[in-house]
């Protein structure tokens, strides 16, 4: 993904974006119907008067303001609910739910709509035949905005519950685990042994949310250079944490360019990022393990969520390699499963139910998937031996250490 789709990507998750798009859609409306008028005939069948129109466009206009405040409190709402209950760190996929922006969006596009044609209508821009073409638009608008009305009545209901929030969570996750599985490289070698050569840093401190490797193969290529990049996105860099290493005459000019093929932001990033993905579906369990919460059954939920993303999830060696003057390091199996499930194993050592439902999460992962069986192995140990120092009661520690065979014979 070049650094262009990335950023229109995250344009158009962006809370205001569908709004901004609707608002201008609705203003073009208008003077569409406007021009189109000139090329109606003279003499109409039927004609609709200009109060008409002005009534049911005031009637538009008023009854959408109210509406579209109560569906941005209602979002707003949701938001706080959400970060409470869950995590704050899912607050931007709610933001980003395109059913959501949609409804709003058609709200205020369409509120726009009736103010801009009422101050046409009142000066009185409208012949006969554009008043009769924009009481049409106006029908259709109309029609539109039931449709949103009736979708948002149905989306309200789930947006800021925890189910819900997991889901968005779930496919966020997915979709980058599906990229991962498909470009486990990014269309680069594999980095393996230790890169020797200029090491290249930022001024910035904050998470790779992505790089451009295309971009840097151009440069590689052009200045015959070899770069590993060293830090893969969701990593946190600084001056101290190299991004690449590159072997090559490298200027200060080059430098700069390298760097510029990086994005860094503040916050990680799901779409390129799936142990981002999987260090929230984590912390949605590890609170509801908390005991303010108390509520084991949200986590045990949060961990079938993990096991159908990880039982799986294989990374598939690349037919060719596009980018072959850039190597970037493998993703660990270790670290995903220490993502996903190490919060669960240490805050839900003392709850045995929490503890089986764990083990037969990492046994499913272990019998699935070759590529994480070694990693879910010792996952699966490592929360015995927590569970084992936690759990006092002698059927409890006898559960355990059946649910805990598979990973000790291994």
């Amino acid at each position: 993904m070049s650094q262009i789709s990335f950023y229109l990507r995250q344009l158009l998750n962006r809370m205001w974006f569908l709004p901004a798009v609707f608002s201008a859609v609705a203003l073009l409306t208008i003077f569409v119907a406007f021009y189109l008028a000139r090329w109606a005939p003279e003499e109409l069948p039927f004609t609709i008067s200009q109060e008409a129109v002005q009534s049911v466009l005031a009637i538009l206009a008023t009854s959408l303001l109210t509406v579209s405040v109560f569906a941005l409190s209602t979002l707003v709402a949701a938001l706080s609910a959400a970060s409470a209950s869950t995590t704050p760190r899912a607050a931007q996929l709610i933001v980003g739910d395109r059913s959501a922006q949609t409804s709003i969006s058609v709200f205020i596009g369409a509120f726009l709509f009736s103010i801009l044609a009422i101050l046409g209508l009142s000066a009185g821009i409208y012949s006969s035949a554009g008043r009769m073409l924009l009481f049409s638009v106006t029908l259709g608008v109309v029609a539109l905005v039931v449709v949103a009305l009736i979708r948002w009545i149905a989306q309200i209901s789930d947006i800021g519950r925890v189910g819900h929030t997991v889901d968005r969570v779930e496919a966020a996750t997915a979709g980058a685990l599906n990229t991962l599985m498909e470009h486990p490289l990014y269309d680069c070698l594999l980095l393996e042994n230790e890169p020797q050569g200029v090491a290249i840093s930022t001024s910035k401190l904050g998470y790779i949310q992505h790089f451009d490797a295309k971009r840097l193969q151009g440069l590689a290529d052009e200045h015959d250079l070899r770069i590993a990049v060293t830090a893969r996105p969701g990593a946190y860099v600084s001056p101290a944490r190299p991004l690449m290493v590159v072997d090559g005459e490298v200027s200060e000019e080059l430098q700069s360019e390298l760097v510029a093929a990086f994005i860094i932001g503040d916050q990680r990033n799901f779409d390129s990022d799936p142990r981002f993905g999987l260090v929230v579906l984590a912390e949605i369990a590890d609170r509801a393990l908390s005991p303010g919460m108390n509520d084991p059954g949200t986590a045990i939920d949060v961990m079938g969520t993990l096991t159908r993303l990880l039982s799986t999830w294989q990374p598939r060696e690349p037919e060719e390699v596009g980018n072959n003057r850039v190597a970037v390091p493998a993703l660990h199996p270790k670290d995903l499963l220490e993502d996903a499930f190490r919060p669960i194993a240490r805050d839900g050592a003392g709850l045995i139910e929490v503890v089986l439902r764990l083990l037969d999460s990492l046994r499913i992962i272990a019998q699935l998937n070759p590529h994480l069986r070694d990693a879910a192995l010792a996952a699966a140990q490592d929360a015995t031996g927590r569970a084992e120092r936690a759990l006092k009661a002698p059927g409890d520690l006898q559960a355990l250490h059946a649910a805990a065979d598979f990973a000790v014979s291994a």
